[in-house]
């Protein structure tokens, strides 16, 4: 099993020929699952943009921002002790190659394009790149450039081509086999179908999104058998049972898959048995089902816990629309009364849309192992929206520990959060 891996610490030096910036981040503890941020602040021209993408080239292993701009050197390193570095190789003044080192492994890229230096090199950089991204793997990184988020819109729906274009993105997406770099702005992901999917795969496996303190359920199963029968009540299982019914009905409306049983049914066929000389075995075995129907139960609980505080947070912010998860769509955005018109991403303004699609990344995020850099998070927002904004990605990301990376020129994002600013280019 591979352990859990989040960024330690970013370094460059010689940015633009003068800066040298050195960014340590704060490191999630296992017992406190909360978001940990780093806010980029400072004049234009110091390299915030210019970091974020370098953080992205190195998790992707995409160096062209190396290559497109002058640095002496650049080291990204991990929580595992791990850490990956790049420097241009000179001869005077001019660029020869790129070499880039992991783990005791270095390989020659060539300074120009993307590639290797030669020919026969190639073998070599693609077990390199192999290396690095199976000791990454873990780690899920999103880099979102507001000044083109806009464009991040899926086609539509009337354009059968690009929307075939699109689906085959997404699976391509999946095997890590595309840059997004090089894709055009239409066959990006839409907010509509993140949310869909993580629904689904949060069913799956809960623990890959919810840090929770849940003990093992055969354990408390085996604790409940070798209780007394007295201490065994089938008033109280069948209350219980109750309340689970009562939690259905929630998880349905939010597209959550439930279990199917009728309690009437099961308090009928125990109360039969419960008359005779099995009673002990029926308490036992309704005891065992209610176990297993409530650990269930506190799954989906985590599951709808953050898709309600995402609704109540994108309320707060939207005051003439209404969004809302579909168990069909997984994302619906309406106009309020007395219109109720149903809208596309498309149809948002730029701020709208630029809000939700942030609101997404939080909601979406892994419990541990996710970092979500921003680059302007403030553009397009009013300063009412900028001062609640950071509050907001930590609470649509509940019961999940991800790194926010943000480099920004309002300081009014930051306002609540003046431990987590760094001033870069002083």
């Amino acid at each position: 099993m591979q352990p859990n891996i989040q960024l330690a610490e970013f370094e460059v030096q010689g940015l633009f020929g003068r800066y040298h910036h050195d960014i340590k981040f704060p490191i999630s503890k296992p017992d406190e699952p909360q978001p940990s941020l780093v806010i980029l602040h400072g004049p234009n021209g110091v390299g915030k943009t210019t970091v974020l993408r370098m953080i992205d080239g190195f998790m992707r292993l995409d160096f062209d921002t190396f290559r497109e701009n002058p640095f002496k050197t650049a080291a990204l390193r991990f929580t595992t002790g791990s850490c990956i570095e790049v420097r241009p190789a000179l001869k005077g003044n001019r660029r020869t190659s790129l070499e880039v080192s992991f783990d005791n492994q270095t390989v020659s890229l060539h300074p120009n394009h993307s590639g290797a230096l030669k020919e026969k090199d190639i073998p070599k950089v693609e077990a390199f790149r192999e290396k690095f991204l199976k000791a990454r793997e873990s780690l899920v990184f999103e880099f979102i450039d507001t000044s083109r988020i806009i464009r991040q819109r899926p086609p539509d729906d009337e354009n059968a081509p690009s929307a075939r274009a699109f689906q085959e993105y997404m699976m391509l997406r999946e095997r890590e086999l595309v840059n997004p770099k090089a894709l055009a702005p239409s066959e990006r992901v839409s907010v509509v179908d993140r949310v869909a999917r993580f629904i689904s795969e949060a069913q799956v496996n809960h623990r890959r999104f919810f840090a929770t303190s849940e003990s093992d359920l055969f354990a408390r199963i085996l604790q409940k058998l070798t209780q007394s029968e007295a201490e065994r009540d089938l008033q109280s299982l069948l209350d219980r049972l109750k309340a689970v019914g009562e939690q259905a009905v929630r998880f349905t409306k939010l597209g959550i898959e439930v279990d199917h049983w009728d309690f009437e049914s099961i308090r009928k066929q125990v109360a039969q048995v419960a008359q005779g000389e099995a009673k002990a075995q029926a308490l036992v075995a309704l005891g065992a089902f209610v176990e297993v129907l409530e650990s269930r139960t506190t799954e989906r609980s985590l599951l709808a816990d953050r898709l309600e505080t995402f609704l109540r947070v994108m309320a707060d912010f939207f005051h003439d629309k209404v969004v809302s998860v579909s168990p069909k769509s997984g994302l619906v955005i309406r106009t309020k009364p007395p219109e109720k018109r149903t809208l596309k991403e498309r149809q948002l303004s730029t701020g709208e849309f630029h809000l939700l699609y942030l609101m997404v990344a939080a909601l979406v995020t892994q419990r541990r192992g996710t970092v979500i850099a921003i680059d302007e998070p403030e553009m397009s927002m009013h300063l009412a929206w900028q001062r609640k904004l950071i509050r907001a990605l930590f609470e649509c990301a509940s019961k999940a520990e991800p790194q926010f990376i943000f480099a920004t020129h309002s300081p009014d994002i930051a306002a609540d959060f003046p431990q987590a600013l760094v001033e870069v280019g002083k």
